[in-house]
């Protein structure tokens, strides 16, 4: 399905070729993410992201660059992560050496022109604002700084306001030089290549400039012999939780069979938690579930926007749902709707060209290597009744659980006694 080679410069190259599209998506993948940060430039993975888009040498404004995207009916973006950021463009095929074009300059020659930093400053200061005043979005945040507390995979990808304001030219262009390297990057195409595609990656990003690959802290973990509950106090009118506990990493063979249990209890109309919250008590429009792995670490969450006034209602049920999975096993149909799910699920998002190059590229630079569909499908076929009980009984420790809550209170007694009861 891909072939994977490496250029004279160390730059990993990934292409999947799918003849019958009219469309090319082209990503650059980095090694980059803010648990690379230390305090003093928190926010600094996201800001350089921001600043790729503002000009380079051959393409030198915002406006300059928008104006090429568009004018070619393309779609760009980016995204930063703890780990990873990546940037992309989806085009029609005719305009993959345009797009390739772009992005080589934006990474290579890149302007970082002071005036656009100071003017950008404020642009990511609303952005984090604007993260605030979304619940549904923010309570993440604040749920991996109460799971994994104060060290960088537990910081804002964003970064904090008083931080960002502070952050410099320099800063910018030594963190670059310290992560990216073409031996810490991937490029990949997906969609319907010319059979000279590496010709052209050659021809654009042969010249990266060479760069550094420092490494980040590995994850310390935290004792914890109690549940912990975090209120961020906010009036709302719908209340917004994320329940969860520590997980799996991503060489961990548990992560199939936590994902398999995700999906029994949270993806779907048909999972435990949406027919419990939502369809026989009617607490919440949305609520789910899912295991998300780290290099080092990973969580197990459930999230709900809750009825405010069944607030501790909504909370048991979920604590009930999570432990009933160790006292007893799932049924044999659940096990297999929850399979099929994951391959139908995983069917649909392939047909994408942007899933494609963003799981093939982030697989790539986190792991050294790929993961084919076929084996990850393997590994979830293998999951028994056992293995899901046992990852639930090892997870849903009373002691391991956080609770994040968004809304009216000021107190976390009443939801510690829910956690202890």
């Amino acid at each position: 399905m891909y072939k994977i080679s490496t250029l004279k410069n160390g730059l990993t190259l990934i292409t999947v070729d799918i003849p019958h599209l009219d469309s090319v998506t082209t990503m650059i993948a980095v090694g980059a993410g803010s648990r690379y940060e230390t305090k003093n430039i928190n926010g600094i993975s996201h800001f350089l992201e921001h600043m790729f888009f503002k000009g380079s040498k051959k393409y030198p404004s915002a406006e300059v660059i928008a104006n090429l995207v568009d004018g070619i009916g393309a779609v760009n973006n980016a995204g930063t992560d703890k780990e990873i950021t990546y940037y992309w463009i989806k085009s029609a095929k005719k305009h993959l050496e345009l797009s390739s074009d772009i992005l080589s300059s934006m990474i290579k020659e890149s302007l970082f022109d002071s005036a656009e930093i100071e003017k950008e400053k404020g642009v990511i200061v609303e952005e984090l604002r604007m993260y605030k005043d979304l619940p549904p979005r923010y309570i993440f945040d604040l749920y991996e700084k109460l799971q994994f507390g104060d060290q960088p995979i537990g910081w804002d990808v964003g970064g904090q306001e008083q931080v960002v304001k502070k952050i410099t030219r320099n800063d910018l262009i030594k963190y670059m030089s310290s992560l990216y390297s073409p031996q810490n990057m991937a490029l990949i195409y997906v969609g319907n290549l010319p059979k000279n595609i590496d010709e052209v990656a050659e021809k654009y990003f042969l010249d990266l400039p060479k760069g550094e690959k420092i490494s980040f802290k590995p994850y310390k973990a935290v004792k914890q012999d109690k549940p912990k509950v975090n209120v961020f106090y906010k009036k709302t009118d719908q209340v917004h939780i994320a329940f969860g506990v520590e997980g799996y990493d991503r060489n961990n063979q548990k992560r199939f069979a936590a994902r398999i249990l995700g999906i029994i209890l949270g993806e779907g109309m048909s999972s435990r938690l949406f027919r419990q919250v939502r369809e026989r008590r009617g607490l919440a429009y949305s609520v789910a579930a899912t295991h998300a792995p780290y290099i080092d670490t990973g969580l197990f969450l459930a999230h709900a926007g809750l009825k405010l006034e069944k607030i501790k209602e909504g909370i048991s049920i979920i604590k009930d749902e999570f432990l009933k999975t160790t006292l007893e096993k799932v049924t044999i149909d659940e096990l297999k709707k929850a399979k099929e799910m994951e391959r139908g699920r995983l069917a649909i998002r392939s047909e994408s060209t942007n899933f494609l190059a963003e799981y093939f590229g982030v697989n790539f630079v986190l792991d050294r290597e790929i993961e084919t569909f076929e084996n990850y499908l393997k590994n979830i076929d293998v999951v028994t009744l056992e293995d899901v009980q046992n990852v639930a009984r090892e997870l849903f420790q009373k002691n391991r659980f956080n609770l994040q809550i968004i809304g009216p209170f000021k107190g976390t007694t009443p939801f510690e006694k829910i956690l202890n009861g």
